[in-house]
């Protein structure tokens, strides 16, 4: 009962919103974000926009745009107008990715609006090369940097994981990067890198041909209760990749605000709540002054791990 009367709400509030002048009269709305078409990412894009497309009343479509580790997205959104038509999602590997040298934009030069999902973070490998993760950390203690681990660019949050997680267990591996994790997995699949590191929402494509050895959320998983934890393994890390939405600088407040309102609407949807459940991810919803101070920290607590790996000075 408590869902409809908020939904309700949220439905009246976008119907009074988005048909003022105040909201720009574009037609369409652009979410534009850096992975490949088909990548975790795209696959909840896809399905959100629809539903705030519906809440709003307005054609919502996506485009990927991937390039520079995202960063060919984010001038996307820096070129448009600030008129709340163009959306930029994007996830934790921006506080990062945004220090390294060679980056196009910096982190701060956007606008946060919306956390939308919390995914964990995942380690495939070959299920006959691999029977659990402490064969594949033996392997790292073992064979060091031959030991072939790939996943989404240079720098970002799934590299720096790895990073953690190899010092845990005292081993070490080569970081090989690609556009996607989708591609990772699929290089462990053709064998040629031993693991790869993405999220538990793309488990359903990859397995059985590939195996989760562990994921990096605070507790197993419905959806892969055979899937152990950091934490079981003795690691004690905690982590999601999230995925959320920002907005250009300088869009007018109450335009944010009503751009707010259509992702939490969509957000809210019974079909994307659904989504939700069954791709084994979490909703991330904050309010905007608390996803700027989540950036903010993270971005220190980057800052830190990158200059200890000298990646930075």
């Amino acid at each position: 009962m408590h869902m409809v009367t908020r939904r309700k709400v949220l439905a009246v509030s976008l119907a009074a919103g988005f048909g003022t002048t105040a909201f720009s009269q574009q037609p369409i709305i652009r979410i534009v974000h850096g992975s490949n078409a088909g990548a975790p990412q795209d696959v909840m894009l896809r399905i959100l926009a629809d539903e705030m497309g519906k809440a709003a009343g307005r054609t919502v479509i996506v485009e990927p745009k991937p390039g520079a580790s995202g960063q060919l997205a984010m001038s996307v959104l820096k070129q448009a107008p600030a008129d709340g038509n163009t959306l930029f999602a994007d996830g934790t590997g921006i506080t990062s990715i945004l220090q390294l040298p060679g980056r196009l934009h910096e982190w701060t030069d956007f606008e946060p609006l919306y956390r939308v999902q919390l995914d964990p973070f995942a380690l495939y490998a070959l299920p006959q090369k691999f029977k659990d993760f402490a064969s594949f950390a033996e392997e790292m203690r073992k064979q060091k940097d031959h030991v072939r681990i790939g996943g989404y660019a240079i720098g970002g949050p799934f590299q720096l994981l790895m990073i953690q997680i190899s010092r845990k267990v005292n081993g070490d591996f080569s970081w090989i990067p690609y556009d996607s994790g989708g591609k990772a997995i699929a290089a462990v699949i053709g064998e040629q890198i031993e693991g790869a590191v993405s999220n538990v929402s793309v488990a359903k494509t990859f397995t059985p041909r590939s195996k989760i050895l562990v994921q990096s959320g605070e507790s197993r998983l419905a959806e892969l209760p055979d899937v152990p934890t950091l934490k079981e393994q003795g690691i004690d890390i905690i982590k999601y990749h999230w995925r959320g939405f920002f907005i250009k600088k300088g869009t007018p407040v109450e335009l944010i605000d009503r751009s707010y309102a259509m992702v939490k609407a969509g957000v809210s949807s019974a079909r994307f709540q659904k989504y939700l459940k069954e791709s084994g991810t979490l909703e991330g919803t904050m309010s905007r002054p608390e996803m700027a101070q989540m950036l903010s920290d993270q971005a220190q607590s980057d800052t830190q791990l990158l200059k200890q790996l000298k990646m930075i000075s």
